[in-house]
């Protein structure tokens, strides 16, 4: 398979639906943002707990579960002969039974997704102002991996938990089991995975969307934000925290426009 996915692929994908034998889903709110090779996804059931406070303190045992049935996960797609091969190099749940492989095909803005090792079907369409520039950052120097993807208007940022995934069969049966031993602190350590999508508003502002932690939720996604492009290094600043992003791919030079729209500094909603 090719290292570079068809440019038919690339952008931002919502999903409109998916069905399966006596199965269908069309209120989850999935996004998938794919670069020339690196991409990331993030699924936030319709249901999810509003936004309050300014970490998980702020939510019942129960609402906890419900934050625990959000995915997301970031990696490389490998995609030849109409077949695409989500690698997942980081994941908010547990690891699956099988590959994330599908027949995938697109007309216009529109893909569907045919699974292979399941029978299901995803229907998404690609939104306006998402395929370029193209970027895929990598974090360094933290205690946890991280990816950032860019196309146009749109990115996802990805950090996950320290430590390995949680084992078992979903996150929610693994937080339900650290709320039932009275392991608050576990259980909410568990859900530590930060995914973010933002969009750059009228006043070229990075506004995170949607995102796992729901109190970030209209918020800039920085307060400042640096590209090195000797050391082709982004550096992101909110509040106290300062994060290094290294740059993996590009479609386009870091002397152009790509890195001037990233850097934009983010206002206060």
């Amino acid at each position: 398979m090719s290292d570079l996915v068809p440019d038919d692929h690339t952008g931002l994908w919502r999903r409109e639906v998916i069905t399966a034998p006596g199965y269908r889903d069309d209120t989850t709110r999935v996004l998938w943002l794919q670069t020339r090779s690196w991409y990331a996804d993030v699924r936030v059931p319709i249901d999810r707990p509003p936004a309050r406070g300014e970490g998980f303190s702020a939510y019942s045992d129960e609402e906890l579960l419900a934050l625990a049935k959000i995915q997301g996960f970031a990696g490389q797609l490998r995609a030849a002969d109409g077949i695409c091969f989500w690698r997942r190099d980081l994941d908010h749940q547990p690891t699956g039974p099988m590959p994330d492989e599908a027949r995938c095909g697109v007309e216009g803005e529109v893909m569907i997704e045919d699974g292979i090792h399941a029978d299901y079907q995803e229907i998404w369409r690609r939104e306006d102002l998402s395929q370029a520039p193209l970027a895929a950052f990598r974090l360094e120097g933290a205690d946890r991996e991280g990816l950032l993807v860019v196309g146009g208007r749109h990115m996802i940022e990805f950090i996950a938990r320290p430590g390995a995934l949680p084992v078992g069969e979903s996150l929610a049966d693994v937080v339900a089991a650290d709320l039932a031993a009275g392991h608050r602190a576990s259980a909410e350590a568990l859900l530590g995975t930060r995914i973010r999508y933002a969009s750059r508003d009228e006043n070229a502002c990075w506004i995170t969307r949607l995102s796992s932690f729901p109190w970030l939720e209209g918020w800039p996604m920085w307060t400042g934000a640096a590209f090195d492009p000797h050391g082709q290094v982004l550096e992101t600043i909110t509040g106290v925290e300062r994060s290094m992003w290294r740059l993996i791919d590009a479609s386009e030079p870091p002397e152009v426009r790509l890195f001037a729209a990233i850097t934009t500094e983010g206002a206060t909603p």
